[in-house]
């Protein structure tokens, strides 16, 4: 998309990341890489979501992070509310999304600051709720969607897109992982990474679960097909995103596809692949 890439490129990063360098003592290039892995996500949400926008829907980003794609869609004239959680103000993430926010001032995006799952119709209601990577973050992800499902309009619908950790893969550090063994495979796999804060947030949700949580709670549950393939082809694609995926599984990705056996993985069905990608709407509408 041409009106995103251009937002994007407008971006100052060094800037950012020189003034953030300065102020905390970090390696101004290491926060211009953390910035552009950002930047590189909100493609893949917009990707995510482009298919089901039109100009009147009221949009809700949940874990917005740096803001981003909230930021754009603002911007191109949609009704967006972001929703991320206020971090206390310290921390790195916090500030840069608190200095992109005052660089977009004049965009007037409503954030909300609390998690999903103290979501309220106070706080509006939504005909499309969507997440990229974001679900698996949420310790009491049940919780979360019951809310989400509360301030969806009466034809509204949500779009959520996770690891399905029922195949043993973390796509955050690129290691494999025992889901029942979780403390385990922390030790086994990161072995003495002071980089564990993400592992520690993980909830390990799977397709089966969240299919399971569809059926108790009244709401069909679509999965999408052919992502692993989709998400192997993008690792040999996409340099950012096979950066966060070196080693082995890069190194076998890119055999798979250039040998041609990748094609396969389009009929593997999405309870047996990663990520998942899941449409939810009540099941009044279907």
């Amino acid at each position: 998309m041409a009106e995103l890439d251009h937002f994007l490129k407008t971006l100052p990063y060094d800037q950012l990341a020189r003034e953030f360098s300065a102020d905390n003592g970090l390696d101004a290039e290491n926060i211009k890489e953390r910035l552009l892995t950002y930047a590189n996500e909100s493609r893949v949400t917009v990707a995510l979501i482009q298919p089901h926008l039109t100009p009147a829907l009221r949009l809700l980003e949940v874990g917005a992070g740096l803001c981003l794609t909230s930021l754009f869609l603002k911007q191109q004239g949609y009704q967006i509310t972001a929703l991320e959680p206020a971090m206390g103000g310290f921390g790195l993430f916090e500030q840069l999304k608190r200095a992109i926010l005052n660089h977009y001032s004049d965009s007037m995006l409503t954030v909300l600051e609390k998690p999903a799952q103290a979501l309220t119709t106070a706080d509006g209601h939504f005909d499309l709720i969507f997440s990229n990577n974001v679900i698996e973050h949420i310790p009491d992800w049940p919780a979360a969607l019951t809310a989400m499902g509360g301030v969806l309009s009466d034809q509204g619908k949500m779009l959520h897109a996770c690891p399905n950790y029922t195949v043993p893969y973390e796509p955050h550090y690129g290691v494999p992982v025992f889901r029942h063994l979780r403390k385990f495979s922390k030790w086994l796999f990161l072995g003495n990474r002071d980089d564990t804060e993400i592992w520690d947030s993980l909830n390990f949700i799977t397709c089966r679960e969240v299919a399971h949580y569809g059926k108790q709670h009244e709401l069909s549950c679509t999965f999408e097909k052919a992502l692993l393939y989709k998400a192997l082809k993008r690792i040999e694609d996409d340099p950012l995103f096979e950066t966060r995926h070196q080693g082995a599984v890069a190194t076998i990705a890119r055999l798979l596809m250039r040998s041609g056996i990748g094609t396969l993985f389009r009929y593997i069905p999405p309870s047996l692949a990663t990520p998942m990608i899941v449409h939810i709407t009540p099941k009044r509408l279907n």
